[in-house]
């Protein structure tokens, strides 16, 4: 009889879902003397916590949270949604015309905020701070194993992406300090001098190092400073950018603008180019949902407010997730507007990328912008590790148990790591990532699960008529991404 109270003991408590036997739903158990004994003897850990999901036991996750403020909060989540897309939108500004682009960014915002908080909401009512737990909560064991997977494909990609920026992006800053002007584009430079193998091979292996060790952190708190330099390397650019926009634009005015030739005319609110033959209105509009992908970020973020000693009622707490994700929204729509006009005024006929394809408009040294392209690659070296504990916790959720031990902890990093370098390496089309992440994956992850979780959340049926637009609204943003996703495919493909 003793070696089956054991055995049945050690069963239940490397279950990751299923509660101790006899505890209330939602509550803790208390256990008796006896068991507390058996348990001693065996040296099996039982988690006596108020929910079956809390049995999930991964090692070198503190449970302890900082607590958040609403600046903090919403640097967070700025920082989250910058990423590689802040200085590449503006490429799509000559096919959606400025007016409208703005527009459209300005929209999307409006609907990251809407979707954060619907999130939020669920997160407050069920009393979870977990997006895959709160999930299983509310939409079922299977919705919990398709998120994750998303969010590992999620992860992946992004780090893909940042390592296929990073370079490039360093490459630009060796050739503004180096070689100014010497060489026409960048991709002269490239092939003349950057791109040798005995360059970039060390580059990347040196890379996947420096950042392999930082993904063996165990807590990612101990990384909140990158939020820090990731705004502050954007912010520095952007008014590096801004005062050098007028030199640029009138450069353009004398140079290239010809009153009679309207190709060289800049297109401030032709919407219809961006449906003709490339439809980049699809592609421009998964870039869009891919910046504003913050929110697996928003629950450890909720979690903070919920430590702040002075919030009493949910209440208050949901009205400081608010403000936070209001400050986290404006402030990432304002860079992303700075961004496209400046890229804009640089050069109106075919606007660019303002960091990697930017080239100083006379043979003199850029040094404040080459700083800034520096200062951007540590940002994005800083944030690359983000990525990975997302990866990390939903590669252990779904196919460990919730258990990660050290030695394979270090062999999955370095693998993963240095697998999605070689990716990188192989495939390095940033603007194609953008449309995959957006297309693919951000508008699941930010848009449909988010707005499932408050449907069901709240109890009223789905035919509800407030249900029913925000389904609806959901459904629409992800036809739109998947179908951008399938026409970058389509252009892989043909080359």
């Amino acid at each position: 009889m003793e070696e089956n109270k054991k055995s049945r003991i050690a069963e239940i408590s490397i279950h990751p879902f299923k509660p101790l036997p006899g505890a209330p739903e939602g509550g803790s158990q208390i256990l008796g003397q006896e068991s507390k004994e058996t348990i001693t003897t065996t040296e099996v850990k039982v988690y006596t916590s108020k929910a079956e999901s809390d049995l999930i036991h991964i090692p070198n996750q503190p449970q302890a949270r900082k607590k958040s403020t609403i600046i903090s909060a919403g640097l967070m989540m700025t920082n989250a949604c910058l990423g590689t897309t802040i200085f590449t939108f503006a490429v799509k500004a000559k096919s959606f015309g400025l007016v409208w682009l703005l527009v459209a960014v300005t929209i999307v915002g409006i609907i990251n905020y809407w979707t954060i908080m619907a999130g939020a909401k669920a997160s407050s009512k069920y009393e979870e701070n977990d997006y895959s737990e709160l999930t299983q909560k509310i939409l079922g064991r299977k919705a919990r194993i398709i998120l994750n997977c998303i969010l590992i494909v999620y992860s992946y990609a992004c780090m893909m992406c940042f390592l296929a920026l990073l370079f490039p992006l360093f490459g630009r800053f060796i050739q503004s300090i180096a070689y100014n002007n010497k060489y026409d584009s960048y991709e002269d430079f490239l092939s003349a001098k950057w791109g040798k193998p005995y360059i970039k091979l060390p580059f990347y292996v040196g890379v996947s190092l420096a950042i392999s060790l930082m993904c063996l952190i165990d807590d990612i708190n101990k990384l909140n400073f990158s939020s820090y330099i990731g705004v502050g390397a954007v912010i520095y650019t952007l008014l590096i950018i801004t005062y050098q926009c007028h030199g640029y634009y009138i450069y353009y005015k004398k140079n290239m603008y010809i009153e009679e030739d309207k190709s060289t005319h800049a297109n401030y609110t032709d919407f219809s180019q961006a449906f003709k033959k490339d439809l980049d209105f699809f592609k421009g509009m998964a870039n869009l949902f891919c910046a504003y992908a913050c929110h697996p970020n928003i629950f450890p973020v909720y979690a903070g407010f919920k430590e702040d000693k002075e919030i009493k009622t949910k209440e208050e707490g949901l009205k400081k997730m608010s403000l936070g994700t209001i400050f986290a929204t404006v402030l990432t729509t304002a860079l992303h507007i700075v961004s496209i006009v400046c890229s804009f005024l640089t050069n109106p006929i075919t606007p660019e990328d303002l960091i990697i394809y930017r080239k100083s408009k006379d043979s003199g040294k850029d040094i404040p912008m080459a700083i800034a392209k520096f200062a951007v690659f540590i940002s994005l070296i800083f944030t690359l590790p983000a990525y990975y504990f997302t990866l990390r916790l939903s590669v252990a959720d779904s196919f460990l148990k919730g258990n990660i031990s050290p030695k394979f902890n270090k062999i999955f990093t370095f693998c993963s790591v240095f697998g999605c370098t070689v990716v990188a390496i192989v495939y390095d089309k940033i603007l194609n990532y953008l449309s995959y992440i957006g297309g693919f994956i951000s508008v699941f992850i930010c848009y449909l699960i988010p707005v499932l979780l408050y449907i069901k959340s709240h109890g009223k049926p789905i035919l509800y008529w407030k249900n029913l637009i925000q389904f609806i609204l959901a459904i629409i943003l992800c036809i739109i991404g998947v179908t951008a996703g399938i026409l970058t495919i389509i252009d892989d493909v043909s080359g």
